[in-house]
């Protein structure tokens, strides 16, 4: 199994209760696209090529977003539920509002939490291993500090 990398920092903000203190960040390698992630599904034993398996990633993002739009939320069961959120500005009434306050919509999502979930926050977190920046494994230690910022 691939280990994650974390990067290390200390924090410098001394209005901050976690000043001093030092945390970590996961680090990212790369950014997957469609095309990426439907080549790595093919390679996972599917007898369809990859670009059927795009064609129907593709036509999945499609509807995602037309479901989103007409204000469902889309449950992706074991994994997430996303739905829109948006940022508003306030008026004094409330016939006042009008779409013109509307500043941002953005798409949120709440991890699949289920015992059966296998990206559950507590099974994630039991199946992952780490190594730092320069390579090392991590040792696993103590469980430490609940203010985990990273």
């Amino acid at each position: 199994m691939a280990k994650l990398l974390i990067k290390t920092y200390k924090n410098n903000n001394s209005k901050n209760s976690a000043y001093g203190k030092t945390y970590g960040r996961l680090v990212c390698h790369d950014t997957m696209n469609t095309s990426d992630l439907c080549r790595h599904m093919m390679k996972h034993g599917t007898i369809f090529t990859s670009d059927v398996v795009k064609g129907v990633v593709e036509k999945f993002i499609n509807c995602f977003e037309e479901l989103l739009m007409e204000g469902n939320k889309i449950k992706l069961d074991g994994l997430d539920t996303f739905y829109l959120s948006i940022n508003t500005e306030g008026v004094a009434k409330e016939d006042q509002f009008t779409a013109n306050n509307v500043k941002a919509i953005r798409i949120k999502f709440i991890g699949d939490q289920s015992k059966e979930s296998e990206y559950a926050t507590k099974m994630l977190t039991s199946k992952a291993k780490f190594r730092s920046m320069s390579g090392e494994p991590l040792s696993e230690g103590d469980e430490g500090d609940e203010n985990n910022n990273g």
